[in-house]
């Protein structure tokens, strides 16, 4: 079974627990070097996501709702062209606020394949073409949570957006 893993998250994404499917996937965002411990960041907005590795400084771009999902990979809503770009550091714990790099875990969710063949009839909205194994990354929400290496508490989430 294939995950509505995007592609742009592949390098970074393993999936974890028992429940993920093709409609819905959680995951650990881990770095190339290894590390699982990141800086997150998001907009105000909390339309963009991103995480900068606390082992060897690389960023990785985890949510841009106006280049990812449906609304940004399908429907190029112009709306979410002009998104607030100002990035703010999640540098401690939300719960036991220890100064601590954190771990990031993404759920993705999606309508599936089939609802992406048949509603984009395989072209974005300026007509460019778009390929059947593109339905991940026309995915229908994301959702970031961070996990405190030193207390183990899980945050309730820090960006949870529909995007579609």
């Amino acid at each position: 079974m294939e995950y509505p893993i995007p592609d742009h998250l592949k390098p970074f994404f393993t999936p974890v627990g028992e429940d993920n499917s093709e409609l819905r996937v959680t995951g650990a965002i881990r770095c190339k070097c290894g590390s699982a411990l990141f800086t997150p960041y998001t907009n105000e907005a909390g339309t963009i996501a991103a995480a900068k590795c606390r082992k060897c400084g690389a960023k990785i771009l985890l949510l841009h709702a106006g280049r990812h999902g449906w609304d940004g990979f399908v429907a190029k809503a112009d709306y979410l062209y002009d998104l607030p770009t100002k990035m703010h550091a999640l540098e401690a714990c939300p719960r036991c606020e220890a100064q601590t790099p954190l771990a990031v875990k993404v759920t993705v969710t999606s309508f599936g394949r089939e609802d992406f063949i048949r509603d984009s009839e395989l072209s974005d909205e300026d007509g460019h073409p778009l390929r059947e194994e593109d339905w991940v990354n026309a995915f229908s929400s994301f959702r970031m949570d961070v996990v405190c290496p030193e207390c183990g508490g899980t945050t309730e989430s820090i960006i949870d957006i529909e995007t579609a």
